[in-house]
């Protein structure tokens, strides 16, 4: 048997070395935010009462986003209420498509569990989307020819898209079983600190049409517009927040806020 020859090993090597990088391009595409571990202290009245975990990593057709609730501290000892989300996001071309979004509630008596599928047809630059599941205990059956998102996934587009330069952020969202708007506007800048660094944040509101509720998102574009203050209000005042107090990007060394431990007595 002859050994290769230079010229007819370059020959076979070259069209690996082309889907190569196609697929390493294709890769960088999708992933147009990095994978991250986040955790939130959920406050009302000043008191962390519950403690957020959100995760986004990547799966072999886009991203994975979850959201694991469990109440924190004297909370935890009068209640057992927990929450947990998760919603697969697929690139499809150049759409974001949400395919599959779980929402699980225990500790009440009504139920608002959610499991919901998307079948979405994109042939010849079409796009149509079948939604079925549970929501609420009722079956769903919709129909769209946009991008929809439940209340957990948004934040994907919302933290590739935010732009100081653009104002208004309009989406699609199924909401109670529902597909409704879902419009934040840019409203302001502000300099915050987190864990002893100055970031500018930019706020998104989001106002309730039929109810006197509002959703005030931070987002700080030099950590990938992640949020690091959500804020509900209802009746003009404020009713409840997450604060950012710890986020790893990538699996990196997490940037964390110092905080005392509920046990410390000093």
């Amino acid at each position: 048997m002859k050994a290769m020859t230079n010229k007819k090993y370059f020959r076979l090597l070259l069209p690996l070395l082309f889907v190569s990088i196609l697929f390493t391009q294709n890769a960088l595409a999708s992933n147009a935010l990095p994978e991250f571990n986040a955790r939130y202290a959920i406050e009302k009245f000043g008191i962390k009462l519950a403690e957020a975990q959100y995760q986004l990593s990547y799966t072999d057709k886009g991203y994975k986003f979850t959201q694991d609730t469990r109440l924190h501290g004297i909370a935890s000892m009068f209640a057992s209420d927990s929450v947990s989300a998760v919603s697969y996001v697929d690139v499809i071309g150049d759409n974001l498509l949400l395919r599959k979004h779980s929402y699980i509630q225990t500790g009440r008596e009504e139920n608002r569990d959610e499991d919901i599928d998307i079948l979405w047809n994109t042939y010849k630059n079409t796009l149509k989307g079948k939604i079925t599941g549970i929501v609420r205990s009722k079956e769903i059956d919709l129909r769209t020819e946009r991008e929809v998102w439940d209340a957990l996934s948004f934040q994907i587009p919302l933290m590739i898209e935010v732009d100081e330069n653009v104002k208004e952020y309009p989406y699609r969202a199924i909401l109670k079983g529902e597909i409704d708007d879902y419009i934040f506007l840019l409203t302001s800048t502000k300099k915050v600190t987190f864990a002893g660094k100055e970031y500018k944040a930019i706020q998104l509101v989001r106002t309730d049409p039929d109810r006197d509720r509002q959703l005030h998102i931070w987002v700080v574009p030099a950590l990938n517009n992640l949020p690091i203050l959500i804020e509900n209000y209802r009746d003009g005042k404020e009713h409840s927040r997450g604060q950012l107090e710890s986020v790893s990007f990538n699996n990196e060394a997490p940037i964390a806020e110092q905080t005392i431990d509920d046990d410390d007595d000093d």
